[in-house]
């Protein structure tokens, strides 16, 4: 049994997101689980390094599964680089790179309608942040210009508010 303490370091160690796909608590409206990437059942330990957070959907299609060749791994979600596995595609799928992250791919479902949307949802985010910070800047030399124009115009009415010469 995993201590409440263990449980805590390791839903801020995966800073409260699935570490196979990554879905936030708060995207699915609650704590998420604990998986054994090498499962008790086969040798595996409550090591912190062996304990991974994860979301009931990605801890259900993982199960017990364990193999003890890397090529035919799961990836670690701390320990492999998932670039050089997966790549996300514009439509918010994952598309895989080589045959062990076509393994984590299908085995997790991480093509899941729900999970595309996700991916395809913080890429809009991602978007309105940008598009918002062009935006201020663009209001930021807007206002510039107009306090430049006003300086400009308090001049020129000056000039004509005197008497001729």
């Amino acid at each position: 049994m995993i201590s409440r303490e263990l449980r805590d370091t390791v839903r801020r160690a995966y800073h409260f997101r699935c570490g196979y796909c990554g879905v936030h608590e708060n995207e699915v409206g609650s704590e998420l689980e604990i998986d054994h990437f090498c499962p008790l059942a086969a040798g595996g330990s409550d090591e912190l390094s062996n304990l991974v957070y994860c979301c009931s959907a990605c801890n259900r299609h993982k199960s017990d599964y364990w193999t003890a060749d890397e090529r035919r791994q799961l990836l670690h979600p701390w320990r492999d680089d998932w670039a050089l596995y997966l790549r996300e595609a514009e439509d918010g799928r994952l598309m895989a790179l080589n045959e062990r992250g076509e393994l984590h791919l299908r085995r997790l479902q991480l093509n899941r309608p729900q999970l595309v949307a996700v991916r395809l949802e913080r890429v809009a985010q991602r978007d309105n942040v940008a598009t918002l910070a062009a935006l201020q800047g663009e209001i930021v030399r807007i206002r510039q210009h107009r306090d430049e124009l006003e300086i400009r115009l308090q001049k020129v009415e000056a000039q004509l508010a005197q008497p001729d010469n």
